[in-house]
């Protein structure tokens, strides 16, 4: 009976050591920061083809207003199935758009009229993304994401200028600068977008970089109160007797890349209680 119970001991050390021998080693993300919390910031910015879309306007010719953004990046429970991120930036945005109106210029000819639209705004945009993260792996994640996002326009100009194909009329030229006259001061938008992260280790730090795609429109009519008034001498995108004023929202296409890095735990075991007094000494 000794000798079948050693016997088999010394069977189930061998099964024991030869699993140890061929199990996986760990890999690196096993090894990530058991001193990180769920909360990291970092660096965003990202390059967007801006537009104006008019409810009244079907005919114009679509030149997106290019520009980047930069700013700073929060996010609470990255790379977890749900995160909820806030990012502040400073923004460019802008129209580019060309109409054209035929009109008669006697009982048997006609011309055209051409409008000539640009409008550069800079701002402060504050976003708060809902993320959803999709998969298990842990080093890549593909995720979606909604956003309010919120726009203090601080400065710009409007430049409208309108030509007549014959010469029959001097050309009519509006500038301006932006103001609660020819833009409401503020926007908000909402966003939707589609992207990946990529949690990446060097050593013992890690850090996570996000690229995603999305588009954005407003929610509420930008033009101002004195535009929908008619109160002033230019009312949004020409004169009232060749269109009507309608709704104008701001749309964007956005590339976006962000850069974010753990903030590390408070330790409060004993251990890092004797490393606090070692160094005190």
């Amino acid at each position: 009976m000794k000798k079948f119970l050693l016997f088999l001991i010394f069977e189930v050390f061998l099964v024991a050591s030869s699993q140890a021998q061929f199990a996986k080693p760990l890999r690196n993300r096993n090894h990530f920061s058991s001193n990180t919390s769920l909360f990291s910031v970092g660096l965003t910015g990202s390059f967007a083809a801006n537009d104006m879309f008019y409810t009244t306007v079907s005919k114009s010719k679509l030149t997106p207003f290019m520009a980047p953004t930069f700013g700073l990046a929060a996010e609470w429970n990255t790379m977890r199935s749900v995160s909820i991120g806030m990012d502040v930036s400073y923004v460019m945005r802008g129209t580019h758009e060309v109409f054209a109106t035929e009109f008669l210029t006697s009982y048997t000819s006609s011309t055209y009229a051409r409008v000539n639209y640009n409008m550069v705004m800079n701002g402060v945009e504050a976003r708060l993304p809902i993320t959803f993260y999709f998969g298990y792996e842990e080093i890549i994640k593909p995720y979606i994401y909604v956003a309010p996002r919120f726009t203090l326009w601080l400065n710009g100009n409007v430049r409208w200028e309108r030509t007549y194909d014959d010469g029959s009329y001097a050309p009519l030229v509006f500038e301006s600068e932006l103001n609660n006259v020819t833009m409401d001061p503020y926007d908000l938008s909402a966003v939707l977008g589609v992207g990946v992260c990529s949690r990446i280790l060097i050593s013992r730090a890690q850090f996570f970089v996000k690229f995603d795609l999305s588009y954005g429109i407003s929610v509420l009519n930008n033009f101002s109160q004195h535009e929908e008034a008619e109160d002033v001498e230019f009312q949004g995108w020409g004169d009232i007797e060749h269109e009507t004023l309608g709704n104008r929202y701001l749309q964007n296409v956005e590339a976006r890349l962000t850069l974010l890095v753990p903030l590390r735990k408070l330790l409060k075991d004993a251990c890092a209680f004797d490393q606090k007094m070692r160094k005190g000494k």
